[in-house]
């Protein structure tokens, strides 16, 4: 849309940062919770009342990042794309290799 009207994002383009964030943010809780379903987590913003976000499944939220990243026509669908595999990435990686199971002990 945005190149319709002559916006574009800025070059040379990178990996969206917002998207490997919420992707990393993403990636942990499934990584713990062993899938990316969740119970219903609502959003809501204090500067856009009366708007609020509902998502079941975190590459839903994860989705929602990139397509606003590129709708306000900071990135490519490229950079949000690689970004959010990044992103899943660390997330998973960060649990398996630097969290740790606590044992309790039996009494």
């Amino acid at each position: 849309m945005w190149q319709l009207i002559g916006i574009t994002p800025w070059h040379p383009e990178y990996p969206c940062a917002h998207c490997i964030i919420s992707g990393a943010e993403a990636g942990a809780i499934a990584a713990i919770l062993g899938t990316d379903e969740v119970p219903e987590v609502v959003l809501t913003s204090p500067t856009m009342p009366g708007v609020t976000h509902r998502f079941t499944n975190l590459h839903e939220f994860n989705n929602e990042v990139s397509e606003a990243r590129i709708a306000a026509g900071f990135h490519w669908r490229f950079s949000t794309m690689v970004g959010k595999d990044m992103g899943w990435k660390i997330g998973a990686y960060t649990v398996q290799t630097c969290m740790k199971t606590l044992k309790v002990a039996s009494r």
